[in-house]
């Protein structure tokens, strides 16, 4: 008795080789970088502020924080009487 191997069958053929890629865009030269803007000398450029005492500078804070302040209607109105309250009766 022979012991032979079976006979194998043949492989597929191998596909073409995948086409090559389109060549990459040429490179855009990039363009210099715009120089810094250049100051202007001026006369005024050279201002100095007269310093503010601390009352001055408290004064200052207490004008602008009044500003912001919401007046309540405490006073009592004629007729009805309505309360500072936004409160449906």
């Amino acid at each position: 008795m022979c012991i032979s191997s079976p006979k194998m069958p043949e492989p597929p053929p191998m596909p073409p080789p995948a086409p090559t890629p389109p060549p990459p865009p040429p490179m855009i030269e990039p363009q210099a970088p715009t120089p810094p803007p250049q100051t202007v000398p001026t006369e005024s450029a050279a201002k100095v502020k007269k310093k503010r005492s601390t009352r001055e500078q408290v004064q200052q804070v207490s004008r602008g924080t009044s500003a912001l302040r919401i007046p309540l209607n405490i006073g009592g109105g004629k007729g009805k009487t309505k309360s500072g309250l936004n409160i449906p009766k």
